[in-house]
């Protein structure tokens, strides 16, 4: 069996676990089937003087590396055999010394918020959750702290709308104009919030819609404390008079399957929204699993078994995929375990996120389909022309900045190693590459292959940490907001007057922050290992041409350019920033790591 860039078979998991020491790990072997002290100048196989030999080290890889089943869902296959077994060891390996340090940094928070807690009398108010919990908290785990205005100003509609542009844009779609509405809002509504009607938003192109009602079949935990939640859908909408980006309705989908707007009390719709977020942190942490990891493995298992260690593109590959296989063995020991972390925080089990990872894998495990730009035309969220029809899309500004970095250094990249199409004609390893990933290498070219390579280096850095990684701590997973799970059930009836029930206790809520703290890898700046050095100063890279060591110097200052406009951010004189009422910094080029790190 083979992986394909068209449904690609591959794997792994970004999540890390919660004791805040880590369990011994067993020993693993370091031994990996590279030649780490090779200083050869990497060249395409037609060039290579000694072929036979190459190719003889490329037929033992081919046999040492087998595809083994999969993890954590029916997906992506494992890396298995002699080679395979001995790379997932060495990645392990490489992974726990990341680990160590993080869960140290996370034992020394914990005592000191819960002291912060104790003194404050428990949690006695959203404020206190807002406050308590993170003012001067977890300063050794996240010390850049929470997002400006993300903890201040998370009762404001305009965050709520605008988070599906910036923290997770990959479950919202523009409604077409001709198919059917998924659920009705009282026009005496409508007309309210929007001066129009719901098909009037619709036929303009400015009702826009996220779907979690699939969530309902999905099994959810049973553990202590019992959680709940409901499978929401949602509506937003473009005002037709000043085109802000704003909530109109959630449908709840569950139990009374009541719709909440903008008009119910606030405490209504305050709870409505944190229903929402609960779905959206189970799709973002999940989806960000099937269209990273999963499809990145996959992409570099083929090259396993066919690029030679010495090819220019399997240095690159290699580059990106420092500690790669490490993450579902991490997710299986650790999350995704019955009765893990996953079984004790959230609301979905570890045998939903299995049965989402298999069902999603046809399509969130497409390869070209999922292009970035090629994506987000297809939902409606920009033009044939990468315009958005929004005042404000801060993720697609980073994203696609970063995006055209790479598209920039990879043709460079191209260019140099394969001047004409004659070259990618002659590289028979590169051809036997497309072939194990998509059983037909008639369509490889240049820019195809710069297409490849560009999304490659995306889903590792952009794809993955723009929903995981250590953002989400600072962020998309704060709390009293962004919940894990409701811990009462969903109201029959409006009218809530006490929110402080639903949401989790001092226990669970230090266990969630610890949680998701331990995904971060604030130490990853000082060791250069962020997007903005992600050509830089490596061994391995010394063994590029020239051509391409001058593409990896434009990339990592047009990156530098980027991390200073993202952290120069602040509010205008409105209390925006970029947009938003809070200041986004997710996508940092020297933040977010160039490997996807758990």
């Amino acid at each position: 069996m083979r992986s394909t860039f068209v449904v690609l078979v591959a794997l792994a998991l970004s999540v890390s676990a919660f004791p805040f020491t880590s369990p011994s790990a067993p020993h693993l072997s370091t031994s990996v089937a590279r030649r780490q002290d090779n200083t050869t100048l990497a060249k395409l196989p037609q060039y290579d003087p000694n072929r036979k030999a190459r190719a003889a080290a490329v037929a033992v890889r081919n046999e040492g590396f087998i595809y083994g089943p999969s993890l954590i869902g029916e997906a992506a296959f494992f890396p298995n055999g002699t080679l395979g077994n001995a790379r997932t060891a060495h990645d392990m390996d490489v992974w726990t010394l990341d680990r160590e340090m993080i869960d140290v940094f996370v034992a020394q928070d914990v005592q000191a918020v819960s002291a912060a807690i104790a003194a404050n009398g428990g949690l006695k108010s959203l404020d206190d959750y807002a406050k308590v919990l993170y003012e001067g908290q977890w300063v050794n785990s996240n010390p850049r702290g929470t997002a400006p205005g993300i903890m201040t100003n998370y009762t404001q509609d305009l965050l709520f709308s605008m988070e599906r542009l910036s923290q997770n844009p990959y479950s919202l779609r523009l409604l077409k104009r001709n198919e059917p509405l998924p659920f009705q809002v009282e026009e005496s509504v409508t007309s309210k919030l929007a001066g129009t009607t719901l098909r009037d938003l619709q036929a303009g192109g400015k009702l826009f819609f996220v779907d979690y009602s699939w969530q309902s079949n999905l099994t959810k935990s049973t553990l202590e404390p019992l959680r709940y939640g409901a499978a929401v859908s949602a509506y937003f909408f473009l005002h037709p008079r000043t085109n802000d980006f704003l909530p109109l309705a959630i449908k709840t989908n569950t139990g009374a399957d009541l719709i909440y707007t903008p008009l119910d009390s606030a405490n209504d719709w305050l709870l409505a929204k944190m229903m929402f977020n609960v779905n959206d942190l189970f799709h973002g942490q999940m989806s960000h699993l099937v269209m990273t990891h999963d499809v990145t493995e996959a992409v570099h298992q083929a090259a396993l078994h066919t690029l030679s260690e010495d090819h220019p593109i399997m240095l690159i590959l290699e580059r990106h995929m420092i500690q790669g296989y490490s993450s579902r063995i991490v997710g299986e020991w650790l999350c995704f375990n019955p009765g893990g972390h996953w079984d004790q925080l959230m609301l979905i089990d570890n045998i939903g996120c299995r049965d989402y990872v298999t069902d999603t894998w046809p399509t969130l495990g497409r390869y070209k389909a999922n292009y970035l730009h090629t994506d987000f035309k297809a939902r409606g969220l920009i033009n044939e022309k990468g315009k958005y029809p929004f005042k404000a899309f801060p993720f697609w500004d980073d994203a696609s900045e970063i995006h055209a970095g790479y598209k920039a250094f990879f043709k460079t990249f191209v260019d140099s190693y394969y001047p004409t199409e004659a070259y990618i004609i002659g590289d028979y390893e590169l051809q036997n590459w497309f072939v194990e990933a998509t059983k037909n290498a008639k369509s490889v070219n240049k820019e195809t292959l710069v297409e490849v390579l560009t999304h490659f280096g995306f889903l590792v850095s952009v794809g993955h940490h723009a929903l995981n990684g250590g953002d989400p701590v600072g962020s998309k997973a704060t709390l009293p907001y962004h919940l894990p799970a409701i811990f009462a059930p969903p109201p029959d009836t409006k009218g809530v007057t006490d929110l402080l029930p639903f949401l989790p206790s001092v226990k669970q809520s230090i266990h969630y922050i610890g949680f998701i703290a331990t995904f971060n890898r604030q130490f990853y700046e000082k060791d250069k290992r962020t997007l903005m050095n992600a050509y830089t100063d490596d061994p391995l890279l010394a063994r590029l041409n020239d051509a391409t060591k001058r593409g990896a110097q434009d990339f990592f200052t047009n990156m530098k350019a980027l991390s200073d406009k993202i952290r120069a951010r602040t509010f205008d004189s409105n209390g925006l920033s970029n947009g938003l009422p809070f200041v986004y910094r997710t996508l940092d080029p020297d933040f977010i790591p160039f490997i996807s790190a758990v």
